[in-house]
């Protein structure tokens, strides 16, 4: 017999939804006020799922919550974005020798197309689409590490990077220098060159964020 599910999950479910994607398509700017209240009114619930719903955007950090203050937005700086991308690039190291030891063949001829594609999108594509790609190329990359704790930990930071893509989003040709990183990235994989892999993730890393610090400070 089906359970039906309470409907206050329901309601956490969508109220997490709908302030993460005002936050992360700027409808909610950094720093902005978030009134628990009016959120209630606004999806007919009591404030317990609201609350809910804010500790799980605070989790994910882009929800700042403390004592006594009113929820918001959570506050982003060049810092911030240097910290997040110091810390993939730590994670990276461990994913390059981990998918070079024990990824199939097949599943890295499968990531090369990926990598290609990402270069051909930056040909004809949107920068939206190109995101969307990028996003599938690294949902295969970090399932192939194999480790449940990373691929736990980068799933606990991927609002948050893709929060920072939209706050400093990438021009055409910074994208396109990025893909061709990639590209190289996964003829390391192939030719099962961990030290290569990892020099080359980190470099690609070290320049996005270069660029997204810079886009991020060019912001008006």
């Amino acid at each position: 017999m089906k359970t039906e599910r309470p409907i206050d999950d329901i309601a956490v479910e969508t109220i997490v939804e709908t302030i993460r994607t005002d936050i992360i398509s700027g409808r909610l700017e950094p720093g902005s006020d978030i009134n628990s209240v009016e959120l209630a009114t606004r999806f007919g619930t009591s404030r317990t799922p609201v609350r809910e719903a804010l500790l799980i955007l605070d989790r994910y950090g882009i929800v700042a919550l403390s004592a006594r203050k009113r929820p918001r937005v959570a506050v982003v700086s060049a810092k911030a974005i240097r910290d997040l991308f110091a810390l993939r690039m730590a994670l990276h190291v461990y994913i390059s020798d981990a998918i070079v030891e024990g990824a199939p063949d097949d599943e890295l001829v499968r990531m090369r197309e990926r990598a290609a594609a990402l270069v051909e999108a930056n040909r004809r594509d949107s920068v939206d689409a190109q995101l969307l790609k990028i996003e599938e190329y690294l949902e295969l990359e970090y399932a192939l590490c194999g480790n449940e704790l990373v691929i736990r930990t980068l799933d606990s930071l991927k609002w948050r990077i893709a929060w920072f893509r939209r706050l400093a989003t990438m021009t055409t040709p910074q994208l396109r220098a990025i893909a061709l990183d990639r590209l190289r990235v996964a003829d390391a994989y192939i030719d099962r060159d961990a030290p290569l892999a990892a020099a080359l993730n980190k470099s690609m890393l070290r320049r996005g964020a270069a660029y997204s610090e810079r886009n991020y400070l060019a912001r008006p």
